[in-house]
């Protein structure tokens, strides 16, 4: 019943979008946003796609939360091979990556049991000057317990501490787990 009221939502906000468009008031970059996010959400991938695609169209610059919930649900819904592009877009309208980006990019590759390229993600994101915060350690930490590589996760509570990130409940829970 949940997703019912929330699909007949989205389909709501899709109809203000269309009758924004006709009168006086234009949409931007916030509306656009709410909408696609929440498609993702719903797992109505193609649609997003498409609300992205209009708003370039019109003339409206996708940000990175526009991009985020897309690259989140490409993930979930298709794997690794289709984030390239959507990655390859972002960079061609340089629209800089965040941590929620890169964040999205290791648990990607850790559900693939691809740690070595998930670890490589969180180097990256140093070399850009962007901070991981507890939640991409965390995932990195996960995917290791995944695979049960115990000695892989110390080092990355290492790596953390080191950082000034301080580990929380979640980080603990997952060492704990993992052994």
């Amino acid at each position: 019943m949940v997703y019912a009221k929330c699909a007949t939502l989205v389909l709501i906000a899709i109809r203000l979008l269309r009758r924004m468009k006709q009168g006086n008031c234009q949409p931007n970059v916030v509306v656009y946003n709410s909408i696609i996010d929440r498609l993702c959400k719903d797992r109505k991938l193609t649609e997003a796609l498409k609300l992205s695609s209009e708003m370039i169209i019109k003339g409206i610059p996708p940000i990175v939360v526009t991009y985020n919930p897309i690259i989140h649900t490409q993930c979930n819904l298709c794997g690794w091979k289709h984030v390239k592009t959507v990655l390859d877009e972002m960079v061609d309208r340089k629209v800089m990556l965040d941590v929620v980006t890169f964040t999205t990019m290791v648990d990607a590759f850790c559900k693939l049991g691809k740690n070595t390229e998930a670890h490589d993600v969180v180097n990256t994101t140093n070399q850009r000057g962007i901070e991981p915060d507890v939640f991409t350690y965390n995932t990195l930490m996960d995917g290791y317990c995944l695979q049960c590589k115990m000695e892989e996760d110390v080092k990355v509570v290492d790596m953390m501490v080191h950082k000034g990130c301080v580990p929380d409940v979640c980080s603990y829970n997952i060492i704990i787990n993992g052994y």
